[in-house]
């Protein structure tokens, strides 16, 4: 059985995430104490009693959520010390936490350039003039072409997320994303909705964003993986520091490729998202109806977990379909 790991990205953040495995779980603990420690931040608060707004903040969100998808994936790998990961990638920033569970990067060197890039993209967002949508019922090609017919200096935007071949993210100057919008309508999408630019971060507007964080790179030691890593910046499998220091740079300015991504986990047979993992696991499960996806977001999810690994391989006779319906089966 080979099993997959994805990792959430930002706006999948909400107030109580990990609560149920903090509670239950000295190593999940453990990952709050060392995080509020590394970067004098209240983790327990943050994540369990403050507001919508507070935990959204760039500069919260980011290492919050690396903090509860690895502390979340150590606790179900604490609870399988056998399970081998055959693939591991993350959503956007999520991607940090896929590095961490590699071994790439270390937990407190992940919060610290997670912590470096939040402060810069906050300084920087106040300066941008730009905004993000996301077009449905387009083609890549087409969507392209769009661009390329109203971009000119100085009023430019992009395809900054593939998500899938009805999906693609715009991001640029807001001039230039308002005519794509309006071309894209004309030309037969089916909606064209704006989202938070944060969520529609990889553009070419952030390339001095880029630049910023490479200076810190020099500080952080990059290893090479441990586990099979699928980077976004090109949907490949990344077996080297150098390379993953490279990918996770560029995919600031250049487009996620999350269409990608998800075609290396076509030959999984489980995949698993870390808390938290309700809107991944439902995106998951659409591209993937007929694989077994696993979202670990409580007590019950691990002994559900459990359950199923146990009966999969001493039996081996559950069919493929969503983890609720075979839990619901146990």
């Amino acid at each position: 059985m080979k099993i997959g790991m994805l990792f959430p990205g930002y706006s999948s953040q909400f107030v109580g995430m990990g609560k149920e495995l903090y509670d239950s779980s000295r190593v999940v603990q453990e990952y709050f104490e060392e995080a509020s420690n590394c970067l004098g931040i209240n983790f327990v608060k943050l994540c369990f009693a403050s507001s919508d707004a507070e935990l959204a903040k760039v500069t919260h969100a980011y290492p919050a959520l690396l903090l509860v998808g690895v502390s979340t994936a150590y606790r179900i790998l604490e609870l399988y010390p056998d399970m081998t990961i055959s693939c591991v990638a993350g959503y956007g920033i999520g991607e940090y936490s896929a590095l961490t569970l590699a071994k790439v990067l270390s937990f407190p060197d992940g919060l610290y350039l997670l912590s470096k890039l939040s402060q810069f993209y906050t300084a920087l967002r106040e300066e941008l003039d730009a905004k993000s949508v996301i077009v449905n019922g387009l083609t890549a090609r087409k969507l392209k072409q769009i661009c390329e017919e109203h971009n000119v200096p100085g009023a430019c935007a992009h395809i900054a997320i593939y998500e899938n071949k009805h999906d693609h993210v715009i991001s640029g100057h807001c001039d230039a994303v308002n005519a794509i919008a309006d071309s894209a309508s004309d030309a037969g999408a089916d909606r064209v909705k704006e989202i938070d630019l944060i969520e529609g971060f990889h553009t070419p507007l952030l390339y001095g964003l880029a630049e910023q964080l490479k200076m810190y790179l020099t500080k952080v030691d990059f290893k090479d993986p441990q586990i099979p890593l699928i980077m976004g910046i090109n949907g490949k499998e990344t077996c080297l520091a150098k390379k993953a220091q490279d990918a996770i740079i560029r995919q600031i300015a250049e487009p996620f490729h999350w269409d990608t991504v998800l075609k290396q986990f076509a030959s999984v047979d489980v995949i698993i998202i870390p808390a938290p993992s309700k809107a991944l696991v439902a995106e998951v499960r659409e591209h993937f109806p007929h694989k077994t996806v696993v979202g670990i977001d409580t007590v019950a999810d691990l002994q559900n977990l459990r359950a199923f690994i146990k009966n999969k391989t001493s039996d081996d006779i559950l069919d493929e379909g969503t983890f609720s319906e075979v839990a619901s089966a146990l």
